[in-house]
C-alpha cells in the first residue's frame, strides 16, 4: 500500500445532451443546467454511507492510497490554491481577485475529498442576500449592485471524531472564621466528540467562517464533479495533521467547559490540573460551500462570506463616518499632545541650562 499509484486527477467537464454545451450545477438541485437550450441534465443519484479514516493508520501507511495527483491554478497574490472547472467562466481569485492565469499552473500531491455539501443557495439569490446586508446601516445605503463581486467556491475542511478520556484536579477554598481550608477534589471524565470541524483553507478568513455556520454535515453527499460544475474547489493549506491540533484545541476547551460547569468552576473552586487522552481518532475530508463577496464603500474593498447550503451571511461592516471622524481628531489630539509636551521638556531643559 506504501507503494500504491498516485492518479493525476483534474475536474470533469459535462456536456449537454442536447445541443453539447457546457453544463452548470444548478444549486438546490441534482440536476446540471445547460444555459444555451436549458435542457436539465439529471445527476446520477446514489446512497451516501459515510466512512470515517482512521486518523493514526492514515498518517502511518495509508496515505499514499488516498492520495491524488491534482493540477491546481495558484493565485501569485495571497497564495490561494484552486482548481477550476473547464466550463467555470471565474478567472479571478475569489480572495483577492486577482487574475488566475494559466502560466501559474502546478501539480501538488493532495489527499482527495471524500464528501461535499452542495451548494442551495444559488448566484442571483447570494447577490442578493450580499446587496441587503452590506446596504443595512444608515451610512451605506447608497451602495449599488453593481459594486457586488461574488465567487461560489467549494473550502476545504477536515472533520475529526474521538473519544476523550480525562483526568482532572479541583481544589476548593474554604473559609470558617479566621481560618482558610484548601480541599482537592479529583475524577475521571469520559466524553464523545463527532464531527469536529476546522477549516483546511488557510486562506478565509477563520473567524467569519465560524460566524457563517453551522455546516450540517448529515447532509454531505459523495464528491461528484458534475456538484463542482461552475465553482472553485479550493486545494487545503492546513495538512491532515495540523488540522488535528487546531481540532484538538477546541475539544480541550469543550472538555474545559464541561468540568467548569459540572462544578461550579469560579469563586472558591479553580482546576489545578487537567490532561486528556484522545482515542479512536477517525477524520474525512470533506468540501463546504461558500460565496466569498467583496464590495466597493469609499474606495476599499469589503468582505464578506455566505454559507452556500443555508444562506448565513458573515461580514465585518465599514467604519461609519462618525467613528472615522473621531479616530481622525484623536489622532491630531495625540499629536498635539506630544508636541506640546516635546516643548515642555526643551523648555525646562534651556531654563535649567
Amino acid at each position: 500500500m506504501e507503494n500504491a499509484e498516485i492518479k493525476n486527477e483534474t475536474l470533469k467537464a459535462f456536456d449537454c445532451n442536447n445541443c453539447g454545451a457546457g453544463l452548470k450545477y444548478k444549486p438546490g438541485t441534482t440536476t446540471l443546467i445547460c444555459e444555451y437550450c436549458n435542457t436539465k441534465n439529471n445527476i446520477p443519484q446514489e446512497q451516501t454511507i459515510i466512512e470515517e479514516n482512521d486518523f493514526v493508520a492514515y498518517l502511518e501507511k495509508l496515505e499514499s492510497e488516498n492520495s491524488v495527483v491534482e493540477e491546481t491554478l495558484q493565485c501569485k497574490s495571497c497564495g490561494a490554491a484552486s482548481t477550476i472547472n473547464i466550463n467555470s467562466k471565474s478567472s479571478d481569485c475569489p480572495y483577492c481577485n486577482t487574475p488566475l492565469m494559466d502560466g501559474n499552473k502546478k501539480e501538488d500531491k493532495t489527499i482527495k475529498p471524500q464528501y461535499l455539501l452542495p451548494f442551495k443557495i444559488d448566484k442571483q439569490k447570494a447577490s442578493l442576500l450580499a446587496y441587503n446586508w452590506a446596504k443595512d446601516t444608515w451610512f451605506t445605503k447608497k451602495i449599488q449592485p453593481s459594486s457586488i463581486d461574488l465567487s461560489g467556491v467549494y473550502v476545504p475542511h477536515w472533520t475529526y471524531d474521538m473519544q476523550t478520556s480525562t483526568n482532572y484536579a479541583l481544589e476548593r477554598k474554604q473559609v470558617n472564621g479566621n481560618n482558610t481550608y484548601t480541599q482537592s477534589t479529583s475524577g475521571n471524565l469520559s466524553l464523545s466528540f463527532d464531527d469536529v470541524v476546522v477549516p483546511a483553507s488557510g486562506t478565509v478568513d477563520a473567524s467569519l467562517l465560524t460566524k457563517a455556520g453551522p455546516w450540517i454535515t448529515k447532509n454531505l453527499v459523495n464528491t461528484n464533479d458534475q456538484y463542482l460544475s461552475d465553482y472553485i474547489v479550493e486545494k487545503y493549506k492546513i495538512s491532515l495533521k495540523q488540522g488535528f491540533y487546531v481540532g484538538k484545541r477546541a475539544v480541550d476547551e469543550a472538555i474545559r467547559q464541561k468540568v467548569s460547569s459540572q462544578f461550579g468552576i469560579g469563586g472558591n473552586t479553580t482546576i489545578k490540573s487537567i490532561q486528556s487522552q484522545y482515542h479512536n481518532i477517525k477524520f474525512k475530508h470533506i468540501l463546504l460551500p461558500l460565496y466569498v463577496v467583496t464590495y466597493d464603500y469609499n474606495g476599499k474593498k469589503n468582505i464578506l462570506y455566505i454559507n452556500g447550503n443555508t444562506g448565513v451571511v458573515a461580514g465585518i461592516r465599514p467604519k461609519s463616518p462618525i467613528h472615522n471622524f473621531f479616530k481622525k481628531v484623536a489622532i491630531v489630539l495625540f499629536i498635539i499632545t506630544g508636541a506640546l509636551v516635546l516643548l515642555l521638556i526643551l523648555l525646562t531643559w534651556f531654563g535649567a541650562a
